[in-house]
């Protein structure tokens, strides 16, 4: 389920290219990491995007959060993790609903529940 999923800079590679996925790191909260709950914020940063990592991954500039973190949580380097864009998407299918064909414009949006068919809304709160 990491299929095209990378949307935002650093996208290159034809889609499907589930390796690319792979390669891009997303900064995560440890709660979200840490627990089982879905994604319930997702914050996209063109300035983070592209930035390479020593461990041969690149930054994907994506950001995902429970919703419910403290600011401590949010602000403690060691409380955030470095999970692959693929884990992420993989872990919660609903994230690539964000991410896929994204237009690298910055933006955060929170899940706001349920349509009729039970699929999952994301309201856009900035840019």
């Amino acid at each position: 389920m990491t299929e095209d999923v990378a949307g935002g800079a650093g996208s290159s590679g034809p889609p499907g290219d589930g390796d690319r996925a792979a390669s891009l790191a997303v900064f995560a909260s440890g709660r979200l990491v840490d627990t089982d709950g879905p994604v319930g914020a997702v914050r996209f940063d063109p300035q983070d995007a592209g930035r390479p990592l020593g461990d041969g991954r690149v930054v994907s500039g994506w950001s995902v959060f429970t919703g419910e973190e403290t600011e401590e949580e949010l602000t403690e380097a060691e409380r955030m993790r470095l999970p692959s864009l693929a884990w992420v998407v993989e872990r919660d299918p609903a994230v690539a609903m964000v991410t896929a064909g994204h237009d690298d414009s910055a933006g955060y949006w929170v899940r706001a529940g349920e349509d009729e068919r039970g699929l999952p809304v994301w309201e856009r709160l900035l840019p």
